[in-house]
């Protein structure tokens, strides 16, 4: 079974990301996948996550965003994780810009995998207290420690 923890590196885990919009967002996060070996094109990556997002906005509310895209630019299935300093717009469905983020990147050949992660992902951010507990992270061995003790 597709594992989050296996798939998320301490070093792709951050809080108090600063980032004024989408596009800062993603370009941040797509760079810990890249400075962790996960991409093989990084400006494809970053160029394949946001044109997802403009296709179908990846809020998915309660202030959580989960941008995400296969992509040619990925080595393998990745996901980095963070705390935003302040909350960005991710057009969500109830409007609440997003301050807990996660991006999930993976190869043209992993949808079925992929789709499992998405929603080992999403089950955990429709959990207030694990929402609350991630904000509260101090730093991105926390968030991360807390990401694999929800799988479980």
């Amino acid at each position: 079974m597709a594992s989050l923890g296996e798939r998320l590196e301490l070093s792709c885990c951050v809080t108090g990301l600063e980032a004024e919009d989408r596009a800062g967002v993603i370009k941040a996060l797509v760079g810990l996948l890249d400075r962790a070996g996960a991409c093989s094109d990084a400006a494809l990556l970053e160029r394949d996550v946001n044109a997802r997002e403009e296709l179908m906005p990846t809020g998915l509310g309660e202030g959580c965003a989960v941008p995400h895209a296969q992509s040619a630019g990925a080595a393998r299935i990745a996901v980095a994780a963070a705390v935003l300093a302040k909350p960005v717009d991710f057009r969500a469905p109830d409007g609440l810009p997003a301050r807990l983020v996660f991006l999930m990147a993976g190869p043209p050949d992993s949808a079925t995998t992929h789709l499992k992660l998405l929603a080992k992902l999403a089950r955990l951010l429709y959990d207030p207290d694990f929402r609350a507990t991630a904000l509260a992270s101090r730093d991105g061995a926390a968030l991360r420690g807390l990401v694999v003790r929800g799988e479980d």
